[in-house]
């Protein structure tokens, strides 16, 4: 899920570890955690797809795209997670690797 320093942490060593070409990160947050640490902790190179789950402690994608630009992430921001994941999944090739993360209730849409 890697919504803390840790779980990141854990996150990024498991994205080293498997082989892919290119990274796609869908990436949602709740307002209560250390967004601006968990994303200094996340992979540069990513293309991230930035959403929210459908509960009210939910962080607006805006927001989160905010932040993650201003710690050098790049990526466009999606009102839904399923219409993030499509997103990205209409990106990513065969080789790609895709990464749901962030709030364990993003997680849970998918």
């Amino acid at each position: 899920m890697a919504h803390n320093e840790d779980g990141v942490r854990q996150l990024v060593r498991q994205i080293e570890l498997t082989d892919h070409e290119n990274l796609h990160i869908v990436l949602g947050m709740v307002k209560d955690k250390a967004i601006g640490k968990v994303l200094g902790l996340l992979p540069p190179q990513a293309a991230y797809y930035f959403t929210k789950a459908n509960i009210p402690r939910a962080l607006p994608e805006t927001e989160l795209a905010q932040q993650a630009f201003a710690a050098g992430l790049k990526g466009h921001a999606y009102p839904s997670v399923a219409e993030a994941l499509e997103a990205a999944r209409s990106h990513a090739r065969a080789q790609d690797l895709i990464v749901v993360c962030g709030s364990v209730f993003v997680v849970a849409e998918v």
